[in-house]
């Protein structure tokens, strides 16, 4: 069986990249004012400026707390099904809200809390989803704070499956653990032993964490809930104006949050992952979705899977906000990175408009899309039986093969052949020729008019009365 695999990076250049990488963090080090992780790390062995907060850590002791990384992590949800990200394993993750979404009546809008029941649903319902994330946005029709109490409201009593937090602030984070710890005593599960969440955590560019960032990942570590860095070097702005000195900048940075955990807690699950982007140098702002992103892909998968890091990243969206060829070619290139170099946990499913933005839509259109990655790089199967030799001295020359014993063997193979039910497969033959974006849309209506929840009375209960005690505006609570 012949396999697809990308790669960029020779054996020898990933070895260049990590010896240069452990020379930055033992001469330049990084940057933070947490006076805790600033002991810790004296106390290991690591060189230590308290005044500036600076830590430069000697090569050998940045070997042995990787050393300590574990190379899988644990994920699981309401449903009771078990994650295990790392190695071959592969998991896909969708959206739920946004600065903005893309409204198939309206176009370009703010959300609205239906945009998130809905998106919720929709990513309930999806086989090929098997986590959420809602990213800490108000909705435009429920004012003040109430508005990201409500969202995650509604989020929490609309699903099962695990959940992926990115908490803003040390509250925001306590809120999260404090709501998971409802859900898993109503359901009778143990709090502490059950990764109903992982928690991403930000490194800021260049080779900075933020006391407030460590706390947050600290919070994650008093429970077994995995810890995604969020690593987002732009480069010409916080990283250098070349591909390659972006990426060992972010290969330093991804490797922080996994060094910091293991001085805290030896063996804790720290995804290695990074979400690179380029300055549009003229105008100053960051365009995230551009074609590098698949370079930086590849090559960070390659170092994840070199240093036995479970990894996360972006599934990839596109620049514009149109379900455009643009969008179609920039999605599946990035989602044919992921998939070509084993990325573990797939992220972001609905995500376009330079990642401001996603729609209901595409987070089924990108689905499709992952069908099609994933077909391709299963790569071809030629073995004795599937080079059909026999088959071809059997027809032999100006014969055809409609009654072929392989062509009946494999009439309804869903695996030799490319199959997918978001793509229009038909060739217009049928003279109905639906596109993939009006296949969307009528999947996504069918799955919220028939939708079911799957979350216990008794923990929609939990959830609701949590959030009745959060709401300054109580009449929120009946929204």
């Amino acid at each position: 069986m012949s396999i697809l695999t990308l790669s960029l990076l020779s054996p020898a250049e990933i070895e260049v990249i990590h010896m240069d990488s452990l020379k930055l963090i033992e001469d330049t080090g990084f940057r933070t004012g947490h006076p805790e992780t600033l002991k810790l790390f004296k106390k290991a062995g690591a060189v230590v400026d308290e005044n500036t907060g600076s830590v430069r850590l000697p090569s050998k002791l940045t070997r042995e707390l990787l050393a300590t990384a574990p190379d899988t992590a644990e994920e699981t949800g309401l449903n009771g099904k078990v994650l295990q990200a790392g190695g071959k394993n592969r998991y896909y993750m969708s959206l739920i809200l946004d600065p903005f979404v893309v409204d198939w009546d309206e176009g370009i809008r703010k959300p609205e809390l239906e945009d998130v029941r809905r998106n919720t649903i929709v990513g309930e319902s999806l086989d090929r989803v098997n986590s959420m994330m809602r990213m800490q946005y108000p909705v435009s029709d429920i004012p003040g704070p109430d508005s990201c109490y409500k969202t995650m409201e509604t989020f929490l009593c609309n699903t099962t499956k695990h959940i992926a937090v990115y908490p803003v602030s040390e509250k925001n984070c306590r809120d999260w653990m404090d709501a998971a710890a409802v859900i898993a005593d109503s359901a009778g599960l143990p709090v502490k032993e059950t990764p109903l969440l992982s928690v991403a955590m930000a490194v800021t560019s260049p080779l900075q964490i933020h006391p407030p960032n460590i706390e947050i990942m600290k919070q994650a570590m008093e429970r077994c809930y995995p810890v995604i860095p969020t690593v987002c070097p732009m480069a010409g702005t916080t990283s250098p104006y070349s591909i390659a000195g972006t990426f060992i900048q972010a290969n330093v940075e991804s490797l922080l949050p996994v060094l910091v955990a293991q001085l805290y807690k030896p063996g804790h699950p720290v995804f290695y992952g990074m979400g690179p982007s380029v300055t549009d140098m003229k105008t100053g702002k960051d365009l995230y979705y551009r074609t590098e992103k698949m370079l930086f892909k590849i090559m960070a998968n390659q170092m994840g899977e070199y240093y036995h890091l479970p990894t996360s990243g972006e599934a990839g969206g596109t620049l514009t906000y149109r379900a455009d060829p643009q969008n179609g070619a920039e999605s599946i290139l990035y989602l044919l990175a992921s998939h070509g170099t084993r990325q573990n946990i797939i992220g972001g499913l609905g995500s376009l408009g330079n990642a401001n933005g996603m729609s209901t839509e595409q987070i089924i259109m990108q689905c499709g899309l992952v069908d099609m990655a994933e077909y391709l790089a299963r790569g071809v199967d030629v073995s004795e039986e599937k080079l059909g030799l026999d088959s071809i001295r059997s027809v032999g020359p100006g014969g055809n093969f409609m009654e072929d014993k392989l062509t009946l063997s494999l009439l309804r193979d869903k695996i030799e052949f490319f199959d997918s039910p978001y793509f229009d497969l038909t060739g217009g033959y049928d003279g109905e020729n639906t596109g993939i974006l009006e296949k969307a849309h009528q999947l996504a209506a069918d799955l919220v008019s028939r939708y079911n929840p799957g979350i216990s009375g008794k923990t929609r209960e939990a959830i609701c009365k949590f959030f009745y005690d959060k709401y300054m505006d109580k009449s929120t609570a009946a929204l």
